[in-house]
């Protein structure tokens, strides 16, 4: 058995978006000749969990959990003292904001710009660093694999890669966002360079940003290797169950997980003038966000003729979340800038695929649309074409509820995202570092 560090600042029970694929990939290494070793943060109170995102995992793989130095522990107890004496009561696109609001987030932002480097998890790298050499100089790792963001994660591959010569893959499963402000950029791309240059492999989950990479940074074919997102098909062979809050006598359009602003484009518009002109449509039609919206969702929901359609809940276990996608109608998609679009995936997508139910996409071309298209998996629209995304509805509701259990209309597509499948490729990747003498 060959023993690889996997580094990953997010890990059950602990729930964020980037635990399910280290998770399911991790577990899965064991059976193709790799023994892992988990190195992750410890857990704080303040931590959403979910146990149910370690079910299955196995016990013999050992998870090494870490404390960090909170270095953004100021600023929760800063806004508090300032909205005490009346300030910072705007919201932050508001243009009439209070002058004095403004010139205190300005400042805000300057001092996260020069403290958080790399990101505002780099209070991690220090004990995470310390761990690992020990672990190492304990039982030696013949790789190190780190998935990020966060970025302290990359941060840490570097220096076990620069202080004991470890063949080391790096994953970035988001596109490397440089900040706004100049003389911060320089350190950003700067940092980024200098991780794609000392790792011996690099994953990304999209074609599209590990295309940008490879030009950007001109590496050679073969060195920046696509290893999508997936799901588990264990989720899927357990009691489907019931979801009890998602009524049987309404048509539900559901999305999951955060609605970021301005992804959702004019879909919330489109709506509200189908219910305008269709009023009798309130009595069948039911649009659940689950999870967190942003304050377009939110003020539709709140008020106007979304009022009692739009329902929001709130984030749920991934078992519940899979029956709600089960007992939906149509699940939505919201990737409305077409520069993310072009270089990510939807992470969601891949449940959504596996699970069956026709996908309505307001997105921009990119692989999220490719994969709906060439899935035959339901429609995609443009997130500024309000008329194109009405004629969809109409056309989707006209059709009506499908009474049949849901199944994936090309299963031969969606059984390449398997997370036991996509762990195979990832083991090639490690296979090839070793067998190159890395």
């Amino acid at each position: 058995m060959k023993r690889v560090l996997t580094v990953a600042y997010d890990f059950p029970p602990r729930r964020t978006s980037g635990v399910y694929r280290t998770t399911n990939l991790t577990k899965h290494l064991s059976r193709l000749g790799w023994q892992p070793v988990v190195l992750t943060l410890a857990q704080r109170e303040s931590d959403v969990e979910d146990a149910t995102l370690l079910a299955g995992f196995p016990q013999e793989i050992p998870i090494e959990r870490t404390k960090d130095l909170n270095i953004s522990g100021w600023e929760d107890r800063a806004a508090a003292g300032i909205r005490a004496t009346g300030g910072l009561k705007s919201r932050v696109q508001d243009i009439h904001q209070p002058r004095r609001d403004r010139w205190v987030r300005s400042i805000g932002d300057f001092i996260r710009a020069s403290l958080y480097f790399p990101d505002d998890t780099v209070g991690w790298v220090p004990g995470a660093f310390a761990r690992a050499a020990e672990l190492h100089l304990q039982h030696r790792f013949d790789l190190v694999y780190t998935t990020s963001p966060p970025r302290s994660a990359p941060v840490v591959g570097l220096l076990l890669k620069t202080l004991f010569g470890i063949p080391w893959v790096a994953e970035f499963r988001d596109p490397w966002y440089a900040s706004d402000r100049p003389w911060r950029r320089r350190f950003d791309e700067g940092l980024f360079s200098l991780l794609l240059t000392r790792a011996d492999a690099v994953v990304a989950v999209a074609k599209g940003n590990a295309t940008e990479i490879e030009k950007r940074f001109s590496h050679p074919p073969g060195h920046v290797h696509v290893i999508h997102n997936g799901y588990d098909e264990g989720d899927f062979a357990r009691d489907e169950g019931r979801c009890d809050f998602l009524p049987a006598e309404y048509f539900h359009f559901s999305h999951f997980g955060t609605v970021y602003p301005g992804f959702s484009g004019r879909f919330f518009e489109a709506l509200a003038d189908l219910l305008r002109e269709c009023p009798q449509l309130r009595e069948k039609l039911c649009v659940n966000v689950i999870g967190s919206p942003d304050e377009i969702v939110r003020d539709h929901a709140a008020k106007g003729l979304l009022e009692g359609v739009l329902k929001l809940h709130r984030f749920v276990s991934h078992d519940v979340a899979l029956q709600a996608m089960r007992a939906s109608d149509c699940l939505l998609v919201f990737l409305g800038d077409p520069h993310v679009a072009s270089l990510a995936v939807s992470g969601k997508i891949y449940d959504y695929l596996r699970v069956g139910r026709p996908i309505l996409a307001v997105a921009p071309r990119g692989e999220t649309t490719e994969f709906i298209q060439e899935g035959r998996a339901g429609w995609v629209v443009d997130p500024e074409d309000t008329e194109g995304i009405k004629r969809t509805l109409r056309e989707i509701l006209h059709d009506g509820r499908r009474s049949e259990p849901p199944r994936p209309f090309r299963p031969e597509f969606v059984e390449q995202f398997r997370y036991d499948r996509l762990a195979g490729k990832l083991a090639n990747v490690f296979d090839s570092m070793l067998s190159h003498g890395s």
